[in-house]
């Protein structure tokens, strides 16, 4: 696999600097570029006026100053990638997806703040922004900046399985990390028509005997130990397995949601997000295509008196 550029937010703030850090070490045992991104905010001038930003002197003080910070607080970080600070004004998540789709990244790597339902409904933070629109994998850090010795990957037995596993493997491969792979089986969700007689044991095991289908296809060389099953809420299964066993890193898939969704129930995703029990790395998961089957034919509609098929 031939790695491109590591993008990496940077914005003068403790997060950020681990971000970055996390994103160079990555980049480093890639040997692709590191890129840090400083999306410059609007300062705005008493009284309502213009944003002083479009001021050249102004954009170029808090360009400096970040660089600045980046150097005392990012010391590792060589200081060609530091002199090479992307910066441009917008916000956050908009000027990251733009640089990303413009270097054709592998990968966006931002800071990780926790916000509650409300504020993630009505816009969150940064790593929700990314993590709803990007094309490409995002790592939201967590407390920690160094490179990840366990990775946890948390699958659902579905479209998403396969990418959602195969980015952690890469990774784990990358970073010379143990994987554990981790299957959530929820309470079944039933109209209130269905007998109450459902065989929970049964649907458990069923969906037991599926997970090891989809271990033994894509990662069978994973020990028995690091397959595990757990039943209950899948955000708070993940982010105890993520504890217990103490990882560094949890994958997890997102097909991304409507605004209306996020706001009212949100994802498992998003929940992660809001814990972040350790760094989180969301794979971006397309929406299956749905077809009309072949021998299915299309509705017939009248125009003018036409018959149309």
């Amino acid at each position: 696999m031939k790695w491109q550029p590591i993008i990496a937010g940077v914005d003068g703030s403790p997060e950020s600097f681990r971000a970055a850090s996390l994103a160079w070490r990555i980049a480093r045992a890639a040997e692709a570029r590191c890129v840090l991104v400083y999306a410059v905010p609007e300062v705005w001038a008493p009284a309502g006026l213009a944003p002083l930003v479009n001021s050249p002197d102004t954009f170029d003080m808090l360009v400096a100053d970040v660089r600045r910070q980046l150097a005392e607080g990012g010391a590792e970080i060589p200081a060609a990638v530091r002199d090479t600070l992307v910066a441009r004004p917008a916000r956050a998540g908009v000027v990251l997806d733009e640089v990303a789709r413009e270097c054709g990244a592998s990968l966006i790597v931002v800071g990780g703040r926790r916000h509650g339902a409300l504020a993630r409904g009505l816009g969150g933070t940064t790593a929700h922004h990314l993590v709803r629109t990007a094309a490409v994998p995002v790592v939201v850090v967590g407390a920690s900046a160094r490179a990840p010795r366990r990775i946890l990957v948390a699958t659902e037995l579905s479209a998403a399985a396969g990418p959602t596993v195969s980015t952690a493997a890469t990774y784990a491969d990358l970073l010379e990390a143990k994987l554990r792979i981790l299957h959530v089986v929820e309470p079944a969700k039933f109209p209130t028509v269905v007998p109450l007689s459902f065989d929970t044991t049964e649907f458990a095991e069923r969906s037991r005997a599926a997970f090891d289908r989809l271990v033994e296809t894509e990662l069978p060389g994973v020990a028995g130990e690091d397959r595990v099953v757990r039943r209950g809420l899948a955000d708070e299964e993940i982010a105890e397995e993520a504890a217990s066993w103490q990882a560094d890193l949890t994958v997890v898939g997102s097909h991304g949601k409507g605004w209306i969704d996020r706001m009212l129930i949100g994802s498992t995703t998003e929940r992660l997000l809001n814990r972040l029990p350790t760094s989180l790395l969301v794979v971006p998961i397309d929406k299956p295509v749905a077809r009309r089957p072949a021998c299915q034919p299309r509705r017939a509609r009248r125009s003018k008196g036409t018959v149309i098929v």
